[in-house]
């Protein structure tokens, strides 16, 4: 529920930052994700800007609820990134802050751990399909060790609105629960301005 409000929001606030886009681009992502361990939903804005030197933000919402054990996983990540495109395209590289945010039963663990954001994107011309790759992970900080792993289609058949389906895949580690692994498909709706 937090995620589809969310979501709602972003939805606004791209919208009131129409004229601007000129200068400035802004995306948002919002969808179901289904896996064989349970399911979530997740929501994302990105937001560009023409000035080198500043990075661009990002913000990922994800809240995932485990079906045999009741388990419920939350992030919130915060991510500067900066990226270059070559004709149909781009790289991306930059740095996450991630909230991490477990319950199991009566057991609560709160992480935050910094993370090495990479991307990539290929569109393909005159189609509206884009396919793209992300990759947020990190390595033993503070007993925490994060890989995360998507891979999508995007398909924009109007101007602003588009679709997308993907798999994701992650596999985390912490002192309190241990290894926790779970993937699947996600579907979702786009909105590009």
């Amino acid at each position: 529920m937090k995620s589809t409000k969310l979501a709602f929001a972003l939805s606004t606030v791209l919208a009131a930052g129409a004229a601007n886009a000129d200068i400035i681009g802004a995306n948002a992502e919002a969808g179901f994700f289904d896996g064989d361990d349970g399911s979530a939903t997740y929501a994302s804005l990105d937001i560009q800007h023409p000035i080198p030197l500043i990075p661009n933000a990002r913000v990922d919402v994800w809240e995932f609820e485990s079906d045999p054990s009741g388990e419920e996983i939350s992030h919130l990540d915060f991510t500067g990134y900066y990226g270059v495109g070559i004709l149909w395209a781009s790289i991306e590289g930059g740095l996450t802050f991630r909230q991490l945010d477990m319950t199991r039963g009566a057991d609560e663990e709160s992480e935050s751990v910094p993370m090495l954001f990479l991307a990539a994107s290929l569109g393909i011309p005159g189609t509206g399909i884009t396919l793209a790759a992300e990759s947020k992970s990190i390595s033993s900080f503070d007993d925490v060790t994060i890989t995360d792993q998507a891979f999508k289609i995007q398909y924009q058949p109007l101007p602003i609105v588009g679709v997308e389906l993907g798999y994701r895949s992650i596999e985390q580690e912490t002192k309190p629960f241990g290894e926790t692994d779970y993937d699947g498909y996600f579907i979702g709706v786009t909105i590009d301005i």
